[in-house]
């Protein structure tokens, strides 16, 4: 090995601490190598983290040193102006060159047999997805897990909301590290400071100042960049793995969460590149939010089947990849799902499952659907022609607060996993929409669809949808969302407007006496950053631009609002 500044031998495995690669404008870039002790070479799996790659196993999975026992080389490397790394950080712009240059000095090394994985999750997977968009020669296969297919939608924003609590946690932790690197002691005390109290990081406005200006300008710059750049235009594009699938070539295995922010995209990674038939692709969407990975998910424990089955499928995986090893993993269905409520992994060939069906609920009440106290149904038949609409107040200075859910991450407050929405659904600025108790198992597995008639008296606001499983003793557990952001224009003045919404994937079980649940409303705050209602900049408003809006979601004769459910044969 060269310039190895440390070593270590264990029991089967030798360990290289802090090997320095060099990369093309000559910055060395830190690296950790475990070795197998037989002595000869191995493929090399690669992980590129921000996060410190002494630590990479508390990211989700095994020790290095287990992979190592397992017969890889294992390769963890701090990212460019990260951890132990030189060179100055900004994200994703360098991944692709530094993940290339790095699996090509990997293979030439004497202990690698010239084949190179890569592995890791969040960003760890745009590590990879970038560094693949390179076609690496010795890029045998990838593992990208719970990560990004572009980092605008479904990351920064969705569908035009701010995803406030990640991107604000993110950055000030990457801050951080950042003012400690430059040695700069108070300012990194004040950015942990802000991620000591969450609550009051998400609730500063405007949301442009809540990381204040003399730790965003010199620790976070590209902070500013993110919030300058609402849609996907061409300042995300130029490192967007989306827009160079068609030069992503080997097989794949995606990792995913039902309440994990990355979700989505995870799955379109997945989608497209396996729509492409370069390379095998594997897709396995676990219980889990985005992190720990874990039977024991927010309110909800999903049994031994829920642990954390990665190590093992990964070992499979990139046997047989990188070894030739024909353990017969690409001979099964390439599509692992988790079915939450039969707590259980079913194995399908594609996603969605071939045989799943679209059943229609309509949205019913008498105008009174606010609340628990409301009269909100859901039906198999639309409701009576002259039925009233029902009205949902949005107040952006009291929103509706998320409760679990899909963010990031566990350790800044951010709310994740399934929860008891039941404290919110008290609350008068939520529709409620109700389905009789089940009299026998129901199976959903796909992308729950709703479709609402509305109306609205604000320029702009924001749509909340949330689907939720009513267990028979009254706990009301979340298991699919959407928030849509309605574009500035003069909303009121075009009368009654139809909105698709394409909520998140799932896969649950609803047993019989459970009730099918659909929650309206127009806030998820902190997971969401708060809509003016008045057509002033999420970004940039202060708290007197701010007004409560109304939204009429209407269910007559003319005007049908639906939830789409796609059911499976349990």
């Amino acid at each position: 090995m060269e310039a190895m500044q440390d070593t270590l031998t264990l029991p089967g495995i030798e360990v290289a601490y802090d090997v320095g690669v060099a990369m093309a404008d000559g910055v060395e870039l830190a690296t950790d190598i475990y070795l197998p002790a037989h002595g000869r070479p191995a493929p090399a799996l690669l992980l590129r983290t921000p996060y410190g790659k002494h630590d990479v196993f508390n990211q989700g999975y095994a020790h290095p040193t287990w992979y190592a026992s397992r017969g890889f080389a294992v390769v963890c490397q701090d990212v460019r102006g990260r951890g132990d790394s030189g060179g100055e950080f900004y994200p994703y712009a360098a991944e692709a060159e530094d993940g290339a240059r790095t699996v090509a000095w990997t293979a030439r090394q004497p202990w690698c047999t010239g084949k190179v994985g890569m592995y890791g999750f969040s960003y760890g997977g745009a590590t990879q997805m970038l560094a693949a968009t390179t076609t690496p020669p010795a890029l045998a296969a990838h593992a990208p897990g719970m990560t990004g297919s572009n980092y605008c939608e479904g990351w920064t924003y969705q569908d035009g909301a701010h995803n406030l609590a990640i991107i604000l946690s993110w950055a000030a932790a990457l801050g951080v590290d950042q003012a400690n690197r430059a040695g700069h002691a108070a300012a990194a005390a004040s950015l942990s400071e802000l991620l000591a109290h969450p609550g009051d990081l998400y609730a500063r406005l405007p949301v442009r100042d809540a990381i204040p200006e003399r730790l965003r300008k010199p620790y976070l710059p590209y902070l500013d960049h993110w919030l300058d750049h609402p849609t996907y235009d061409d300042y995300w594009k130029q490192w967007s793995p989306r827009e160079h699938y068609p030069a992503i070539r080997i097989p794949g295995m995606h990792i995913a969460g039902w309440y994990d922010v990355f979700l989505e995209p995870t799955i379109e990674n997945y989608a497209n590149l396996g729509r492409q038939g370069e390379a095998p692709q594997m897709l396995v969407v676990g219980p889990w939010y985005h992190m720990p990975w874990s039977q024991y998910v927010g309110a909800v424990d999903f049994g031994e089947a829920g642990r954390n089955v990665i190590d093992e499928l990964q070992v499979r995986f990139f046997g047989r990849w990188l070894k030739d090893e024909r353990n017969g993993i690409d001979e099964e269905p390439p599509v692992r799902l988790f079915v939450m409520g039969a707590n259980r992994w079913i194995l399908e060939d594609r996603w969605p499952p071939r045989n799943a069906r679209a059943q229609t609920f309509h949205l019913t009440s008498d105008g009174r659907a606010n609340s628990l106290n409301g009269t909100g149904r859901l039906g198999r038949e639309p409701g009576p022609g002259n039925a009233p609409p029902d009205a949902c107040p949005i107040n952006p200075f009291v929103p509706l607060m998320s409760l679990g859910g899909r963010s990031c991450c566990y350790a800044h407050g951010a709310p994740m996993g399934p929860e008891d929405q039941r404290s919110q659904e008290i609350r008068n600025d939520m529709l409620v929409y109700d389905s009789e108790p089940l009299d026998r198992e129901l199976t959903v597995i796909g992308t729950p669809k709703v479709v609402l008639s509305y109306a609205s008296n604000a320029s702009t606001t924001d749509v909340v949808a949330r689907l939720v499983d009513v267990h028979p003793d009254g706990r009301a557990i979340n298991v699919s969302d959407a928030i849509t952001r309605l574009p500035a224009s003069d909303v009121a003045s075009r009368g009654v407007v139809r909105l698709d919404i394409r909520m998140s994937p799932t896969a649950v079980c609803l047993g019989p006496g459970h009730r099918i649940r659909l929650e309206i409303g127009g806030s998820s705050f902190p997971t969401h950053d708060r809509n003016p209602n008045t057509g002033a900049s999420s970004i940039e408003a202060a708290a007197g631009e701010f007004r409560v809006a109304t939204l009429f979601v209407f269910h007559d004769e003319r005007h049908v609002s639906t939830l789409d459910l796609p059911l499976v044969d349990g």
